[in-house]
């Protein structure tokens, strides 16, 4: 899995969030982010959902205090490019473990 499958399957996951919202979805780029205001409507309740979603469709975990969408200190909001590099850092430190 590289950084680029996992931005398509993000992309594909706050489309059809915004779609299921209500909202127009098709011009979610790479360089947006989702948590600055760059997706209509996306907050604090939809995030964990699009994570829970995202981790479904690649077949993953990501723990629930993880918000792939914010860095790791918690102050910097992450574009969707960025949010995809966090998932591989995840799934590389799982697959490390096990």
């Amino acid at each position: 899995m590289n950084p680029n499958e996992v931005e398509v399957k993000l992309i594909e996951v706050l489309q059809g969030i915004q779609s299921d919202s209500g909202y127009d979805g098709s011009s979610i780029a790479g360089t947006m982010r989702p948590l600055g205001g760059d997706i209509e409507g996306f907050d604090s309740m939809l995030w964990p959902v699009a994570i829970s979603m995202l981790a479904t469709e690649l077949g993953i975990n990501i723990s629930n205090d993880k918000n792939i969408f914010l860095s790791e200190d918690g102050k910097q909001r992450l574009t969707i490019s960025e949010s995809a590099a966090v998932v591989c850092e995840i799934v590389s430190t799982e697959e490390n473990q096990a």
